[in-house]
């Protein structure tokens, strides 16, 4: 209850911690508080958002003046309200009206970050996803909500309580369990934990954005649920004529003709009344939020997520929405305003590693069918980044150089980057940031999947970002055993000074890479 009652204050900043909104970690040694946004890293680690469950150290009481973080042990509980609150807020894309399935999101994400969750010695179980459904299931009353109901989808599950942080949760948690013994304690009659759940959230969170609980009737309100019933309305005339049509196909019935049933129209206090058959007649008719939750709800205009935005546009055929297709357009730059090709190169003549092996393995597995014909390869297309690659891009960053990294500000300047794709795969990217110095630009991040190196994609990335670096000098960090060190040197980047320990806050110790660097430069 602590946690609630006593006021606390950041030590860097001296601004108040408020719960779910500006939350921050307690030292260990000296039991002050830091805000997470103050920490001299920029952020916990990991590449959790909302992620605060690490015993903390700061930079004062820490004996070699840098902040040391150990992850504490998590439960099932914090865990599984951690991955959710992730994705609802870094890959809402995912979701299906904000609920996500628990194997292809919630346990798939556990399972590769398993050891960013739990320590390395931690055994994962066999049937460690029992654990997964079983605890969003003893939960489901109060802290998660099931889609079952709401959406028709079983296995789909989201936060009872959106606004409300992983960390919060925990805690209200503890203070709910503390306040039934106390109960049990005085031989009071007991209330049912959701109850008793949602009266400790009111008592201890003031903030009203926090208090906003799904309910299976909220997800379809106001505009949403208008629209709602007039797809359902629409869909109910499509059976109808469906059926009639199904009756004069089938022989011996009646040529008597079959009058279409009317449909009633649907009257609301703020929209004058339509009938549905209007709707389905004449789309223009529609308002344009409606017509926009139309298009949501409507499956047929339901494909490919990252490509959200398209999936609006009109006069585009059912068959290209599914299997995308669609034609790029020019990119604004916010950064120089100036529109930027869709494509940077579309390369058709590379065959990377990886693409070979597959090419073999479908020969192979086909070699009795003497009619196969090998299906042809995509071409490797590089792109200016884009809002629907950084998902890609930040699992990749986070994977194989250190988590938390985030290049959401890459946004910024597209000008300066380079991304490889190989249909809907990203397969390598290359950043910039520009403006260091006058003079200067610096080279954050180069990265190539490993099995689609050594074919020229990491080679036409750098010329790029060369290209676009006119009339100033290029500097870069690179690991002492990295072997694109020589690609670098081939460019012209020469070595100009040796940081030791420059990755010692950043790769992990397991990590065999090496934690000091070469400082390159190259003179334009």
């Amino acid at each position: 209850m602590e946690v609630f009652t006593e006021e606390k204050f950041c030590k860097y900043c001296g601004e108040k911690l408020v719960i779910s909104l500006e939350e921050g970690l307690e030292c260990s040694e000296c039991n002050s508080n830091v805000h997470v946004k103050c920490l001299r890293r920029g952020s916990a680690p990991g590449c959790l958002y909302g992620d605060l469950f690490f015993s903390f150290t700061c930079q004062e009481c820490s004996p070699d003046n840098t902040e040391v973080f150990s992850r504490i042990k998590l439960s099932w509980l914090q865990a599984v309200a951690l991955v959710l609150y992730h994705l609802q807020t870094k890959c809402p894309h995912l979701a299906s009206k904000g609920f996500f399935h628990w194997r292809q999101h919630i346990g798939k994400y556990i399972e590769t970050h398993w050891e960013i969750l739990f320590s390395r010695e931690t055994k994962r179980k066999k049937q460690w996803t029992g654990m997964v459904t079983g605890t969003l299931s003893r939960y489901s009353d109060y802290i998660f909500l099931s889609g079952k109901a709401a959406l028709n989808k079983p296995a789909t599950w989201t936060l009872m309580y959106p606004k409300l942080t992983p960390y919060a949760i925990s805690c209200l948690y503890s203070v709910m369990i503390i306040e039934k013994q106390e109960m049990k304690n005085k031989q009071q009659t007991l209330i049912p934990d959701a109850d008793l759940f949602r009266v400790t959230v009111r008592k201890y969170i003031s903030h009203k954005d926090c208090l906003e609980v799904i309910t299976d009737s909220q997800i379809f309100s106001g505009p949403k649920k208008r629209a709602f019933k007039k797809v359902q309305k629409i869909r109910e005339i499509q059976n109808a004529k469906h059926k009639i049509r199904r009756r004069n196909i089938v022989p011996h019935i009646s040529e008597k003709k079959i009058e279409e049933p009317k449909s009633e129209s649907i009257s609301s206090d703020e929209q004058p009344t339509t009938s549905s058959s209007d709707f389905l007649d004449n789309p223009q008719n529609l308002d344009k939020d409606v017509k926009e939750e139309l298009l949501e709800l409507d499956p047929k205009y339901h494909f490919n997520t990252c490509f959200i935005n398209y999936s609006k546009m009109k006069g585009i055929s059912l068959y290209t929405k599914l299997m995308g297709g669609l034609e790029p357009e020019p990119i604004l730059s916010p950064y120089s305003g100036i529109q930027l090709k869709p494509y940077i190169r579309r390369d058709t003549e590379t065959f990377p590693p990886w693409l070979k092996l597959m090419a073999e393995i479908q020969i192979v597995a086909n070699e009795k069918n003497r009619n196969y014909v090998l299906p042809p390869r995509g071409p490797v297309d590089y792109k200016y980044v884009q809002p629907e690659h950084i998902p890609a891009i930040n699992s990749l960053c986070n994977h194989f150089f250190w988590p938390g990294i985030d290049m959401t500000e890459a946004l910024q300047y597209p000008d300066f980057s380079c991304v490889a794709l190989y249909k809907r795969l990203v397969v390598g990217f290359a950043f910039v940031v520009p403006d260091i110095t006058y003079t200067e630009n610096y080279i954050s991040f180069m990265f190539t999947r490993p099995h689609w190196r050594n074919c020229g994609i990491g080679s036409f990335m750098l010329y790029h970002l060369i290209q676009t670096s006119q009339g100033k000098d290029i500097t870069l960090h690179v690991s002492m055993n990295n072997p694109a060190l020589c690609l670098y040197e081939k460019f012209g980047f020469e070595i100009e000074k040796v940081q030791l320990n420059f990755y010692d806050k950043y790769v992990r110790k397991d990590v065999n890479d090496s934690k000091d660097a070469f400082f390159c430069r190259l003179e334009r």
